[in-house]
């Protein structure tokens, strides 16, 4: 059995952070083939999501990926993005309280062999 992807927990928890405290969420998404996006507001292969309640409808955390409805232009759309392809969550009135992730990060299915992490060092005040 795979675990979750850290990042899928980190984006809901930012959703809701901005969400109780009233600003307003956005994703920051790197665009590929594996994303369900409006390809005309796509900018040199990123897209900014505004995923507050009031932009989208059915918005759902599942596992993998965050989808919603949302309107654009005329047309309502279903959109899909992977967490892998999450490269940003923040607060659109706050965009330094947010977080950026690394491309392609914490994909438990796909992770590289990492050494093994330096130990932390503790000292102590005098």
């Amino acid at each position: 059995m795979s675990r979750p992807s850290i990042k899928s927990y980190l984006v809901q928890a930012i959703w809701n952070w901005c969400t109780d405290v009233g600003l307003t969420p956005y994703v920051l998404v790197k665009v590929n083939d594996n994303c369900v996006v409006p390809e005309e507001f796509v900018e040199d292969g990123q897209i900014i999501f505004d995923i507050s309640t009031e932009a989208t409808h059915n918005l759902t955390f599942d596992d993998r990926e965050i989808s919603f409805e949302a309107r654009f232009g005329e047309r309502a759309l279903r959109c899909r993005v992977p967490y892998r392809n999450i490269a940003g969550m923040f607060p659109q009135e706050e965009p330094n309280k947010g977080m950026m992730f690394s491309p392609n990060s914490d994909e438990p299915e796909e992770e590289e062999i990492r050494s093994t992490p330096p130990k932390p060092v503790f000292s102590r005040v005098k």
